[in-house]
């Protein structure tokens, strides 16, 4: 039989945009390689190659298009896979594929639908079918009776038999991870993905009871490794096909099986391999972390959820925070950088308990401001969860769209989430001890707290005692008092401390100054790179604006001086700015840097800030000519000035819109010099 898999449609809101993950989905390629064992074939569609290139956009449009794409490769069966954050994409186009090929069997299996699978079946029925947990075993038999729909003894598949919905038992789990065939990989574009990196599976299963994390639910609580000799042989495969030498070894918590992973160091050691892996600071020790390192170890990711001792009973992580300052140092020390995540939102949780979370993020910040990352992420229920169980009827809908959460799109996305709670829990928040709009503006504001960059982050906890929980405090309780704050969290912190330091304070112009540089717009342009002015457009009377990607900086301090002088401190103590960087003002020009390089920053005059003001609405050569006083032999010179703003990226070319009429108001006259 031919199946089309289908992946997931997963995205990311980061502060430059949303980022894509593509990277081949670990659980349908091995799909793949045991289905070609078994004499069937197989192809994977993944959706977000064509959104992230732009050849399908994100709109109301995406979920047919997709539909028609996996529809041109002539499948037998679909088999679709998904994520309770993006499980609406999975339904609409599984909706569309029903509504242009309605003999076409669809199957669904991953996470999410293995545990939803009676009410995802009952209530969209353009599923036939749902595989449950690992299929590698159920996938083969299944497709050999999926003509006859004689399911009969199969295990871990839930379908419907006439108006019944039939659940069979759960099919056992996969005990031995090395005899699955290696992955087929072939079958991603990695090439076209542009990756360097290549996640592994390197095992399954997490022995631990987290209220708030459904993976032991999808994967058991059986703690399962891949053998050293046969998670080298997959990189050793991946390396001869690709070239690739740095790999993300996925597995929750990599570490737990502390022999295991010794021999895994101890054999991948003499390749050269770059890794990265997952684990709990519980569950590593110095002797391993220096193994690790020395073993090509790069990064690990830490879930420490919560800075709270209360909290870490309360949702059964169980960590000893006391761990935390000597796993960073240990991993450090060794060598690797370290990632450590939180969570806030829960519904236990107490304005002390965020505070402490707060505050050990903010003490990293200063701590341990290099070869550590951190996040903060706003808590999304899960199905198959105790936390679900025991707070389910304290369930609400809002329609905010948190950072992994997918957004609405078709015009009837948000009411069906409202009304089904149920399958749709991810979507949906806990009503809980603390007001739900502080939970968001508290995660919105820590993102824009990390695009302020460690040394600004730094200087900027000094003015609140090096409390990040006091800074927030501070900022809801301005919010709270202030007519009409701005809606948007980056415009809300800078108007926080404009009040709060004073509108000449240079602490405020560092703030507008990385803000700037992160703007998600700097940097790209959809419209493709400029013409020089001179070239004719459609309407013959070319039009030039000043380009988003270039941020005007207006009555700014020297920040590029400033951050140096931040950035060159050796110790956590507060860097004092002396006089005259900390009143000295000016104007600027941020400007993107091009093919990876670092955004450009350039001094410029009153006249120029103004002349780039009357260039945000497009305008001929006519009207800046006249803008400008220009008249008779200047304008060879004039030409050449915006042809040298075009090429710098300052101004853009635009062609006229079909009707539109750009604006004739030509503003004051000034003097045309950079």
């Amino acid at each position: 039989m031919r199946v089309t898999f289908v992946d997931n449609l997963l995205l990311e809101e980061r502060p430059e945009g949303y980022h894509f993950d593509l990277q081949p989905h670990l659980g349908l390629i091995s799909l793949l390689a045991v289905l070609h064992q078994e004499g069937h074939e197989g192809t994977l569609h993944d959706p977000k190659l064509s959104v992230s290139s732009g050849r399908l956009a994100l709109d109301a449009s995406l979920y047919e298009h997709i539909a028609e794409d996996v529809l041109a490769s002539r499948p037998e069966a679909v088999g679709m896979t998904s994520l309770g954050c993006n499980f609406m994409a999975t339904a609409k186009v599984a909706a569309h594929l029903k509504r242009l090929a309605p003999d076409l069997p669809i199957l669904l299996g991953g996470p999410h639908a293995s545990i939803l699978d009676v009410p995802v079946l009952q209530r969209y029925p353009q599923f036939d079918l749902v595989v449950r947990g690992e299929a590698e075993l159920t996938l083969p038999p299944l497709l050999d009776r999926l003509h006859s729909r004689n399911f009969a003894g199969l295990l871990g598949i839930t379908h419907r038999n006439g108006q019944d919905i039939h659940r069979a038992p759960d099919a056992p789990l996969i005990t031995d991870l090395d005899a699955l065939p290696p992955a087929s990989y072939d079958h991603y574009p990695l090439a076209q993905a542009g990756l360097t990196t290549i996640r592994v599976e390197a095992g399954r299963g997490c022995p631990f009871a987290c209220t708030f994390c459904s993976t032991a639910s999808f994967f058991g609580r059986r703690y399962r490794l891949k053998s050293a000799e046969r998670l080298c042989a997959d990189l050793d495969r991946l390396h001869d096909a690709y070239g690739i030498t740095h790999f993300a070894l996925t597995h929750d918590l990599f570490t737990v099986d502390k022999r295991k992973v010794r021999e895994f160091c101890e054999e991948v050691a003499p390749r050269g391999y770059t890794w990265t892996c997952s684990a709990r600071m519980d569950c590593v020790d110095n002797d391993l972390l220096r193994a690790m390192g020395q073993a090509g170890c790069r990064s690990i990711y830490y879930g420490v959820e919560t800075g709270s001792p209360r909290m870490q009973k309360e949702v059964a992580k169980r960590l000893d925070l006391a761990l935390f300052w000597p796993t960073l140092s240990a991993t450090r020390e060794a060598g690797m950088e370290a990632v450590a995540s939180f969570i806030t939102g829960y519904p236990q949780e107490t304005e002390a308990d965020q505070a402490e979370t707060l505050d050990l993020i903010g003490a990293a910040w200063i701590r341990q401001p290099e070869m550590l990352a951190t996040q903060l992420h706003l808590l999304t229920p899960e199905p198959g969860t105790t936390l679900l169980d025991q707070y389910r009827d304290q369930l609400a809908y809002d329609g905010h769209i948190s950072d992994f959460n997918l957004p609405t799109l078709e015009a009837d996305d948000a009411e069906i989430t409202r009304l089904d709670p149920e399958v749709f829990v991810n979507h949906h928040y806990y009503r809980s001890v603390l007001p739900r709009q502080r939970h968001i503006l508290v995660t919105s504001a820590y993102r824009v707290l990390c695009r302020l960059g460690r040394a600004v982050q730094r200087h900027l906890l000094g003015r609140y005692g090096d409390s990040l929980s006091r800074f927030i405090d501070d900022l809801i309780s301005w919010e709270g008092i202030t007519p009409n704050p701005p809606s948007d969290t980056a415009e809300l912190v800078q108007a926080y401390l404009c009040a709060r330091w004073g509108a000449e304070d240079y602490l405020l112009s560092l703030v507008r100054y990385m803000l700037a540089a992160t703007d998600p717009a700097r940097g790209r342009d959809s419209d493709g790179p400029d013409r020089l002015f001179g070239e004719p457009s459609r309407s013959g009377d070319p039009l030039v604006q000043t380009s988003p990607r270039a941020a005007v900086l207006s009555d700014i301090h020297a920040c590029p001086e400033i951050l140096d002088l931040l950035t060159s401190a050796t110790t956590p103590e507060p860097v004092e700015v002396p006089h005259p960087l900390s009143t000295r003002r000016g104007h600027g020009l941020l400007l993107p840097g091009g093919d990876g390089q670092a955004m450009r920053y350039m001094v410029i005059s009153k006249d120029s800030v103004r002349l780039l003001a009357f260039l945000e609405a497009p305008r001929s050569r006519a009207e800046v000519a006249r803008h400008l006083g220009v008249q008779g032999g200047g304008t060879e010179q004039l030409d050449q000035l915006l042809d040298q703003l075009l090429t710098l990226g300052v101004l853009r070319h635009r062609e006229p819109a079909e009707g539109e009429e750009h604006s004739g108001d030509h503003g004051p006259r000034v003097t045309a010099r950079a």
